[in-house]
């Protein structure tokens, strides 16, 4: 611009008699988020440029905790701004929450004569509105279910014995000697002829058997104690999000022909 056509870019709440157009859409007012998706202010004003009837740039009041002292404006050519109708936002995709916060203050005053050239040093020249019309874009997401496996204890087997007392019996067969006493009369004459009085014993040792326990350890049975890997189908369930991108046309906007 040249220095005498500085005064042409006014705020439009300077203007009198300057409205936004019929059908376009007025930003004041509207959140400003970067291109790392932080809000970094809303738009205060509109800068326009009165020789050719177009908004030249933003006047953006920064939010207070992006900038140390608060209450900072700064300008944003409207040609790094993308307008996000539906939710009333604008959009400087080419600018990080710490560029908008590094841009020089905006005092109100005059436009300076280098801001447009300055914007395109720093972070490249915007795209023509031909070319923002048909280059601008909307990331569709989704989340996708990725299942790992890790090990975690389960539980743990113990094999442990103990000793049980077990009362048993058994059938055990037993001889044992008895004596049994037969008295008969004497017959024999020479057993007659002996005969004396006198005290006389007989002795007669009497034999049984008795049962003898006997405890013995007997191993009966080894258990050999193993583990094996079982491996098992499970089924995993998660809710998973995803973006649905939805085309509302307004007014005289067209289906392209196919």
């Amino acid at each position: 611009m040249a220095t005498n056509d500085l005064d042409r870019v006014v705020p439009l709440n300077q203007l009198d008699g300057y409205t936004v157009a019929d059908g376009e859409p007025d930003v004041r007012g509207w959140e400003v988020i970067s291109s790392d998706n932080r809000r970094v202010g809303k738009v205060d004003q509109l800068l326009v440029d009165t020789g050719a009837m177009k908004v030249r740039y933003l006047d953006v009041d920064v939010d207070d905790a992006l900038v140390a002292g608060g209450d900072r404006h700064v300008l944003i050519p409207i040609g790094y701004a993308r307008l996000e109708e539906g939710r009333s936002r604008v959009l400087v995709d080419s600018l990080a929450a710490t560029d908008v916060a590094a841009l020089p203050a905006y005092a109100h005053g005059p436009v300076a004569r280098d801001t447009d050239d300055d914007f395109t040093r720093r972070f490249g020249a915007p795209a023509a509105t031909g070319e923002r019309a048909s280059q601008a874009r909307i990331t569709r997401s989704e989340e996708e279910l990725a299942v790992g496996k890790r090990e975690t204890e389960a539980g743990e087997v113990q094999v442990h014995k103990h000793v049980e007392t077990e009362h048993v019996s058994r059938p055990v067969s037993l001889a044992h000697e008895e004596v049994t006493v037969e008295r008969r009369p004497v017959t024999d004459p020479g057993m007659a002829a002996a005969g004396r009085i006198e005290d006389e014993e007989i002795r007669v040792p009497l034999m049984e058997e008795e049962a003898v326990v006997e405890k013995r350890v007997v191993p009966k049975e080894e258990l050999v104690v193993r583990k094996r890997e079982v491996e098992e189908t499970e089924v995993v369930e998660a809710d998973l999000r995803k973006e649905r991108v939805e085309v509302d046309r307004e007014g005289d906007a067209r289906e392209p022909r196919r």
